[in-house]
């Protein structure tokens, strides 16, 4: 039995879920929307094998690397698929590696590679989760500091909250242009491809199956945020921009799209950190009560 891999396109996004369905996943990657819109960047190709999924990026830059299989899984099928892949990277002259591999997989990897499999905490790559309804109602002394910004924010602004749909998608993108060039893109490659996968998203939000929400702040749109369900009972964040220069606007984006679109999940997933110190701060300050860590296997 070969590997079939092919690229990813909109319509297969039914397809997809079939299998995340299964898996129950916990982490931000395994969304359709997420491989769709960073598909161009990571190079992402998959073959279905049996009840499970296998994808696998061959990017540009940096090393190629699988996701653990995802769907029915079971230890002989996931033992059948990793020798496949095992055999297609060798081919390939690749060095046999998974990326973003959830903690409850390691012992699959354990089981059939003992100690040939190097495995190795990716912090930076680590989901950050928060309950709803801390997020939501930011009560106690540790959400002192966003319950001011929210208080400061309402004295000084007039704003309104309105949800993502075609008469004002236009206003996301210019909100996510007006970011680019403050952030100078062109100049900065990981920026540059974020905007280029959150356009990707904005561009097909509605057959994505994803919910938005804009912040006008004294009649002008300043922020924008775009999430949907993870699993049954915790929503990913995606997307959050917002214009840096409005006190306190990103605190009452993510706080008001909680309150209006969240507030009968159990858990938020605000995604990583990426290693950039500041996103770490500001995760870390909305305290959650969780992080699904996600490893580094490479098969010696």
């Amino acid at each position: 039995m070969g590997m079939d891999f092919k690229e990813i396109a909109l319509r297969d996004r039914e397809y997809f879920n079939r299998f995340l369905r299964m898996d129950n996943p916990q982490i931000s990657e395994l969304t359709f929307t997420n491989m769709f819109m960073w598909r161009n960047f990571y190079k992402f190709r998959y073959a279905q094998v049996g009840d499970m999924l296998v994808l696998i990026s061959v990017p540009d830059e940096g090393i190629p690397f699988a996701f653990a299989p995802f769907g029915r899984l079971s230890s002989e099928g996931f033992k059948d698929i990793v020798l496949m892949l095992w055999d297609y990277f060798k081919k390939n002259n690749w060095k046999m590696v998974f990326g973003r591999v959830p903690e409850s997989i390691l012992p699959f990897f354990k089981e059939l590679f003992k100690d040939k499999a190097e495995i190795k905490l990716d912090e930076a790559n680590s989901d950050y989760v928060y309950s709803s309804k801390d997020l939501i109602s930011l009560v106690g002394k540790k959400y002192d500091g966003k319950r001011n910004h929210i208080h400061k924010f309402k004295r000084l602004y007039e704003y309104s909250y309105e949800k993502v749909d075609a008469s004002n998608i236009s206003e996301c993108k210019r909100i996510m242009d007006e970011w680019c060039a403050e952030k100078d893109c062109k100049d900065h490659n990981a920026n540059y491809c974020e905007n280029k996968a959150n356009m990707e998203l904005l561009n097909n939000i509605d057959e994505l199956g994803c919910k938005g929400a804009l912040i006008s702040v004294n009649g002008r749109y300043e922020a924008f945020t775009i999430g949907e369900m993870l699993n049954d009972n915790t929503a990913v964040i995606h997307v959050e921009k917002a214009n840096s220069k409005v006190n306190g606007l990103y605190t009452i984006t993510n706080q008001q799209f909680c309150e209006n679109e969240w507030g009968h999940v159990e858990y938020i997933n605000r995604e990583q950190d990426l290693g950039i110190e500041g996103i770490r701060k500001a995760k870390l300050s909305y305290h959650p009560v969780k992080m699904i860590n996600k490893y580094l296997v490479e098969i010696e």
